[in-house]
């Protein structure tokens, strides 16, 4: 029988508004169980630098170059403090259950496959000095740097994901084939049937959204869909910008950074209308995926599910829509933790050397590990 791990994953998303912490148990194969999970959100002024920072980067060797500074530093720790802290508090209370691996993802700045670079904020020998006087913690093996070997051998560094959205099919008993759709800053779907898995990136999820929100609003995002509800979709707007970004098909894998994608061309809508719009954009891309399987079930995933604009347009179509948290996960709050539980996934398998990536997930030249391993 296969060693059960416990384990602990942190996800900071492109949309760059706190970390997502998850605790499971596998084997890095196909068992799982869910422990825990803990949400700790930015503040304000946190998410302003993060910003401002991704918006002086739009190079690999303005990155190499920001990193030296001491803007980027205290960015660093700050940061990384904030892992250490959601880590101490997320394992209270799991009765003194040692934790044999993290998985650290970190806070993505630069995306840059195609120059074989990518970049996340995260100190992981910093996390190592702070843990060592838990018990639950202090001889975990830290794992970080998770896309950069893939990218290294030919991928796109992304999505890393859908060895776990297959793992969750399996244990929770929904059959395949289906498409499995994470709605974060960037929208990637995961199309799975029966062994097979194909996953992409298919252009803005919530990043788009979120921007306009704040530029017109003053706030960080549309809760519910409130306020595109209000408005009135331009498809003019909306079928140009769909017709520049027509990179996914069934013989592809692509991966997007949020600044890839610019609001330009919607400066001139209302606050309503350009919200509108911009769900209209998020739903139809899943839509023009989902026909490309000719796969009648959609699951969703991730903080755009709770969009109501976004299910009102994709209820526009003969598909059948799920959310992630009708699957019987039981008590544990699944829908919002799918990365970070997946990272904790990644970890142990990093840690036994099995693949995490594939030539049909990220167009990686073979199959391959990833994750730099900081053992205790």
């Amino acid at each position: 029988m296969s060693k059960i791990y416990t384990a602990l994953g942190t996800m900071s998303g492109t949309s760059i508004d706190g970390i997502d912490f998850s605790i499971i148990q596998t084997d890095g194969k196909n068992h799982l169980r869910l422990i825990k999970n803990h949400y700790l959100s930015f503040n304000n002024k946190l998410k302003r630098r993060v910003k401002a920072i991704k918006l002086k980067i739009k190079t690999t060797n303005q990155c190499k170059s920001i990193v030296k500074t001491s803007e980027y530093k205290k960015l660093l720790k700050d940061i990384t403090e904030l892992h250490i802290k959601g880590i101490k508090t997320i394992i209270k209370n799991i009765k003194k259950k040692p934790i044999d691996i993290i998985g650290l993802h970190g806070v993505t700045i630069c995306h840059k496959p195609k120059e074989r670079f990518t970049h996340q904020i995260i100190d992981a020998y910093l996390i190592k000095k702070k843990i060592k006087k838990n018990f639950e913690i202090k001889n975990s093996n830290l794992i970080f740097d998770f896309r950069k070997k893939d990218i290294m051998n030919g991928g796109q560094g992304a999505p890393l994901t859908p060895i776990y959205h297959q793992v969750i099919m399996r244990n929770f008993k929904f059959s395949d084939p289906a498409l499995m759709v994470n709605i974060g800053g960037i929208t990637n779907v995961t199309y799975l049937n029966r062994n097979n898995i194909f996953s992409t990136d298919i252009g803005p999820g919530n990043c788009l959204l979120d921007n306009w929100i704040k530029k017109k609003n003053n706030k960080d995002f549309d809760k519910n869909g409130k306020i595109s509800l209000k408005g009135k979709i331009n498809y003019i707007l909306a079928n140009n910008f769909l017709n520049k970004i027509k990179k996914v098909n069934k013989n592809k894998n692509f991966s997007y950074d949020t600044s890839d994608f610019k609001l330009t061309k919607f400066y001139k809508l209302k606050l309503e209308d350009g919200a509108a719009t911009l769900s209209y954009v998020t739903a139809k891309l899943i839509l023009n995926c989902a026909k490309n399987f000719n796969q009648k079930i959609i699951i969703l995933c991730g903080g755009g599910r709770w969009n109501q604009a976004i299910i009102n347009n994709l209820k526009k179509e003969k598909f059948e829509i799920k959310l992630i948290d009708d699957l019987n996960f039981g008590k544990i709050n699944q829908g919002d933790f799918i990365e970070s539980q997946a990272f904790a996934y990644l970890g142990v398998r990093s840690y036994l050397n099995l693949p995490i990536s594939f030539p049909t997930t990220t167009g990686v030249k073979k199959a391959c590990s990833g994750g730099v391993i900081f053992k205790s």
